[in-house]
């Protein structure tokens, strides 16, 4: 079974690479680890060779996004699609019933309409030289991300609701290539101990969009490891 994910970003290579490997059932299985998907990447021939297709990662700014006709295409070609985390959240919510699996909370979010945005789950990425080639980097932070954490920091006690609401509306405001820390922290103008205490808190937290990957991942084998069966 040839499997394809889109990601790199989200979840790393070698970090998919680990949970498929660490499944004895599918030794078997050929997996593939794309960069974040954009629009053309699923017209091309080899495409239409892959069983299973899982979408976390794509482009909103680097390069045009991936189209809802090209994923429509392949599903009727009878490929399954999966989608979580970003893009894949994002196209699964509009998706679904014309086939495309979506798995998470961010795709949940959209589902059920409380997030609407495309600007939610975009970020920037570059790319960076590493021992082994180079590595996808995120530059900026998705909003749905951010959300996440600034309710958690107000449920602590690290940040007040008049702090939260500030940092909320001011992330929102800026254009998505702009939403680093730094950024949002001298908009908001919130205090250099607070600030320093927000970005302790946040490295000590785990990105839902990234909890969301693992999950469709944990989806993926699991239905892959029934079909085999």
């Amino acid at each position: 079974m040839k499997v394809a994910i889109f990601s790199k970003l989200t979840l790393k290579e070698n970090e998919i690479k680990n949970l498929f490997e660490s499944h004895k059932k599918l030794k078997n299985v050929d997996l593939h680890i794309y960069d974040p998907i954009k629009r053309g990447d699923l017209q091309k021939p080899e495409i239409l060779n892959y069983d299973i297709i899982g979408i976390i990662d794509g482009c909103f700014l680097q390069n045009t996004a991936v189209g809802h006709r090209e994923i429509l295409h392949i599903i009727r070609k009878g490929i399954k699609v999966y989608g979580a985390g970003s893009m894949g959240a994002l196209r699964a919510s509009e998706l679904d019933g014309f086939g495309m699996v979506g798995v998470g909370k961010v795709y949940n979010l959209y589902k059920s309409g409380t997030l609407c945005d495309d600007d939610e789950v975009a970020v920037t990425f570059d790319n960076v030289k590493s021992q082994n080639g180079f590595e996808i980097i995120q530059v900026t932070f998705s909003m749905v991300s951010f959300r996440e954490f600034m309710a958690n920091a107000l449920s602590n006690d690290v940040i007040n609701r008049e702090e939260h609401d500030i940092l909320i509306k001011s992330a929102k405001e800026l254009y998505y290539p702009l939403r680093t820390y730094e950024t949002v922290f001298e908009k908001s103008q919130i205090s250099w101990e607070t600030t320093e205490n927000l970005m302790n808190y946040i490295k000590s937290q785990k990105d839902m969009k990234m909890i969301d990957g693992f999950e469709m991942l944990n989806h993926m084998i699991n239905d892959i490891s029934n079909f085999k069966k």
